[in-house]
């Protein structure tokens, strides 16, 4: 409907007739039957004169044959007396002896129809007038009776001659018996015609039908006999006046079953004749098909149709790129100019359906012509009448592409276009069921392409585009076209889903979209495209199994597990060789068991080295609006949230992570993929050429998942310190040339961040502010651990960059002192245990020689010089037994301005139950906190502390004789020692 000039539907102007409604659009009786028609054996509708002109389209053809059958029975005009009609099986001859029957049977009640009146008046052209006066029709319907056999219509006859004058004395047996006597000879049919005293109209129909089984051996000796009295039946209707013959005979070139050769001789003596005493005729043309269906399927309406109003509209909403980039583009008689008038004949159909069948659906030998094509339509109204009645979208013009699949497919497919050929049927169903729709309208290739347009906004006013012009793409690809040309040009395809609903560029621009979508390298499966020199491209579909089709078929065997399954392996085999600065790469997969805890989930993530761990994207993905779980998961790993795992080295964890979108993109990639892999396993090793395509279709494939796995893992998370607070901190990569699977990518961006440093970047300036936070010092090994495990620390490539951080910081103001307080010599960074407990690093303790106030003279230094002590140094690696002395301690703030009051006092109790201490990262934890212990008991550090009691209790666990002197040491200060055996 024009959005301007409103229009009625087609389907509130036309009502279907009610036998089209009663036979759920089938039809029932398609070929009109001559013989049920006459002799009545089935009551079928068309034997009523009303009913037969009711629904019989006056075309030129049909009034200007049955006219000149009526000047010949009506009038003593002896023109022309045989007429041979040899079109097609559904061509329309049967249709035509059925009205002749009508015409000559009961004249008065035919020639007052709307079919008989326009007979007429062609029949009396030039001021003859038509007084046709009870004819005798003898109806001969070869279709249903043999040769040698009687019938119990046609007595005891058993050949063409008996059966005849059977038919002629209307069963008189006395008549009949001495017509027969007199012989097969011409002066016995004379004879007989002219002692009818009345015009006599012979219908003779299907003649090959008997010829066939006359050409057997058992008859084929009558046949000469059989062929004497048609020749001879030929001569007398050309003889005699107001008689006239009309055989029904196809060509063989026309009849799918074809002949033997002794029928092919009997219709060649029954052609020839022909050719000398008649006129073979068509009754109707393929310009009549649309009014011919017309009238079968639709009432006559009562009121003008609105198909010239129709066809501006469509004008109208063609204005712009449709007019130029498409109806322009179609060809003469296709495009705007003169459409409204082509509406007008073809009407509710597209002139554009009416033009395919009419010009090249007819071309084909097998093509039933107007039965098939009724039978198409029929199922195609039906539909569409109850879409619209249903207040569903309904085409304004049923189009190529409107023929629905999913009612009217085994039509379209038995019509007669494919010849018969069962293998090519079978074809045919299978693409229209895998690339278009379903039957049940949930499956195909362009269903889902509709679904994915949908999704994303396209508008093209239509709820199936995709699945419009894939319809029509297949009705241009049933058979072959003009120039030895197959299927479909853009333009026509573009032109299957216009409607008069389109105003301006977008609906343009939405068509193309669904054109570009079934066309593209994920659209049809069985689309073939050809480029000709100097002409516009042209799509088919084929039933040939191509690459296009093997791969479309292999798709559908791919389960969507596989497809994330080869993600998945993919984007692990990307991040092992790519892991960059990262001193590890660990890869989680998504565990079998649903409610696996995460502790065993993430079992093997906590260590002590920088390392880029790279999430299954079955489970985690992030940005889908949808991604509280896989954030919730991926902060317990860091120790956080609600559901914290109990972690040590979090902060130097980098997690990588999949975007959801991109997943879905790179899933389908991996589906390709899988489908080329399936391909190879299907063509043999003797197609070369196919075996070459498809390794190289499958290696662009793959090609193209790498890249979309590594576009999809775009998001990464790692520990940060905001003030007090431990957070995770979520980031992603923007540019689509860095992905989170390139260590190298991430590094560089946690640099960025200000997260990690660059080799050789670590100042120790920056280290030294770092070390200044703590309330103490700390040894070679917690610092190398505070890289790992303290977020405001930063990450770092290796521990040799830890190792020159702390020399250059001993160089520039500070040491490592030993637990005697004595400081190190380091002369390189070799020297430095990096893995030592036993010294601090420190600011360097500052003595006389370092004070401006105490230089010496003389050369000599300031320690002699002022008296003081000097402070003892070893170099690294020496022993340093005992504690240093007093004057070497270091010193602490005075206690003179604290506040004074009664002392507060507190008990501390710390328990630590049965912890294993096997590994040697736990080892170091129980040893920090004895050594911790001990600093707080130390008298010579600590002599000034009110510590009042303690209550020690300590059980080991080891192996006999590694208890050391444990056991003596705490029986010299009164400890009770108990020793048992364990079977641990």
């Amino acid at each position: 409907m024009s959005a301007q000039h409103p229009s009625p539907h087609w389907a509130d102007v036309l009502a279907l007739r009610p036998e089209v409604r009663a036979s759920d659009g089938s039809v029932g009786e398609l070929q009109m039957s001559l013989h049920k028609a006459v002799y009545q054996t089935t009551d079928v509708p068309y034997r009523k004169v009303n009913y037969y002109a009711e629904i019989t389209e006056p075309t030129p053809n049909l009034v200007g044959f049955f006219a000149r059958v009526a000047r010949r029975l009506g009038t003593d005009d002896m023109g022309t007396a045989l007429f041979h009609l040899d079109q097609g099986m559904g061509g329309g001859k049967s249709h035509a002896l059925v009205g002749l029957y009508h015409m000559a049977n009961a004249p008065e009640e035919f020639f007052a129809t709307e079919l008989g009146q326009a007979v007429r008046v062609e029949g009396e052209q030039g001021g003859v007038s038509l007084d046709i006066k009870s004819p005798k029709v003898v109806t001969l319907t070869a279709d249903n009776f043999s040769p040698g056999r009687p019938t119990e219509v046609f007595g005891p006859a058993v050949n063409l001659f008996e059966r005849f004058i059977w038919a002629l004395v209307g069963g008189d047996m006395d008549r009949y018996q001495h017509y027969v006597g007199m012989g097969p000879n011409k002066d016995t049919i004379r004879t007989a015609l002219s002692d009818a005293k009345r015009p006599v109209l012979v219908l003779l129909d299907e003649l090959m039908d008997y010829a066939l089984p006359l050409s057997a051996p058992k008859y084929v000796d009558t046949m000469p006999e059989e062929q004497a009295f048609l020749s001879a039946l030929m001569d007398a209707c050309d003889d005699i006046p107001r008689v006239s013959f009309v055989l029904v005979m196809i060509r063989s070139e026309r009849d799918e079953r074809g002949y033997n050769v002794a029928a092919q001789d009997f219709r060649q003596f029954v052609a020839d004749r022909v050719v000398r005493n008649g006129l073979t005729i068509p009754v109707n043309e393929p310009q009549d098909f649309s009014s011919i269906i017309r009238r079968r399927l639709f009432q006559n309406a009562k009121n003008d149709l609105p198909s010239l109003d129709l066809g501006r509209a469509y004008i109208r909403a063609s204005a712009g790129p449709y007019t130029t980039k498409v109806f322009d583009k179609l060809g003469a008689n296709r495009g705007a100019a003169g459409f409204p008038e082509r509406v007008e004949k073809s009407y509710p159909f597209h002139p554009e359906l009416m033009r395919l069948v009419q010009e090249e659906w007819s071309l084909v030998q097998g093509f039933q012509e107007v039965r098939s094509t009724v039978a198409i339509f029929a199922r195609t109204a039906m539909h569409w009448v109850d879409e619209h009645k249903a207040g569903r979208w309904a085409p304004t013009l049923i189009g190529v592409g409107d023929i629905p699949l999913t009612v009217a497919l085994e039509q379209l497919l038995s019509s007669g276009l494919l010849m018969g050929n069962d293998r090519a049927v079978q074809g045919w169903r299978a693409v229209a069921g895998t690339d278009i729709t379903s039957s049940d309208k949930s499956h195909g290739r362009a269903v889902a392409i509709d679904n994915e347009l949908r999704h994303l906004g396209v508008e093209s006013r239509q709820p199936a585009p995709a699945v419009r012009m894939a319809s029509a793409l297949m009705c241009y690809s049933l058979v072959g076209r003009a120039q030895g040309r197959r299927g479909a040009t853009k333009a026509e395809l573009m032109a299957s889903v216009f409607e008069p609903s389109f105003f301006g560029a977008s609906e343009f621009n939405a068509a193309e979209e669904v054109f570009n979508a079934l066309t593209a390298e994920e659209g049809l499966g069985a689309l073939t495209t050809d480029t000709p020199t100097n002409a516009a491209a042209r799509y088919s579909l084929s039933i040939k199994q191509n690459l296009r089709m093997y791969f479309t078929a292999a798709k559908a065997l791919v389960q969507r597990t596989e497809q994330e399954s080869l993600l998945w392996n993919v984007a692990q085999q990307i991040a092992q060789n790519s892991k960059g600065p990262f001193e590890q790469l660990i890869t989680v997969s998504r565990p079998h068991e649903q409610d696996t805890h995460l502790g065993e989930i993430f079992a093997d993530v906590d260590s002590n080295a920088t390392r880029l761990v790279v999430l299954d994207p079955r489970r985690w993905t992030l940005l889908n609006g949808r991604d509280n779980s896989s954030r919730t998961e991926i902060s317990s790993l860091f120790g956080l949230g609600p559901l914290a795992l109990t972690v040590d080295n979090a902060a130097s964890c980098i997690v990588a992570c999949v975007n959801t979108q991109q997943r879905d993109h790179a899933r389908k990639r991996a589906w390709e993929v899988l489908a080329w892999r399936h391909v190879l396993q299907q063509i043999s090793d003797d197609a070369e050429e196919e075996l070459i395509q498809a390794r190289s279709k499958l290696s662009a494939a793959e090609a193209k998942l790498k890249e979309a796995v590594l576009k999809a893992y775009r998001h990464y998370a790692y520990l940060l310190r905001v003030g007090e607070e431990l957070v995770v901190e979520f980031r992603r990569f923007e540019d689509d040339g860095k992905s989170a699977l390139h260590g190298q990518a991430v590094w560089d961006q946690l640099v960025e961040n200000g997260r990690a440093t660059r080799r050789g970047g670590l100042g120790h300036e920056y280290l030294a502010a770092l070390l200044q936070n703590f309330d103490r010092a700390l040894t070679p090994r917690e610092v190398v651990q505070a890289f790992y495990k303290n977020p405001a620390f930063p990450l770092v490539t290796s521990i040799d960059e830890i190792r020159h951080v702390i020399f250059d910081l001993i160089e520039n103001g500070w040491e490592l002192v030993d637990s005697s307080g004595s400081a190190l010599s380091v002369q390189s960074q070799g020297q430095i245990q990096i893995n030592s407990i036993s010294v601090t690093l420190q600011p360097r303790s500052k003595t006389a020689s370092d004070s401006p106030n105490n230089e010496g003279d003389n050369g000599t230094d300031a320690a002699s010089a002022g008296g003081g002590n000097q402070s003892h140094s070893k170099t690294l690696g020496e022993g340093s037994g005992g504690h240093s002395s007093p004057e070497n301690q270091p010193e602490y703030p005075s206690d003179e301005n604290t506040p004074q009051g009664p002392k507060v006092y507190k008990r501390y109790t710390l328990e630590l139950a049965n912890r294993s201490i096997t590994s040697h990262e736990k080892r170091e934890e129980i040893w920090q906190l004895l050594r911790e212990m001990a600093k707080a008991l130390d008298p010579a550090f600590f002599s000034e502390q009110d510590h009042q009691l303690i209550d020690l209790k300590v059980t080991l666990t080891t192996a006999e004789g590694d208890e050391g002197r444990i056991v003596s040491k705490g029986q010299e200060i009164g400890a009770r020692v108990v020793i048992e055996d364990d079977d641990f």
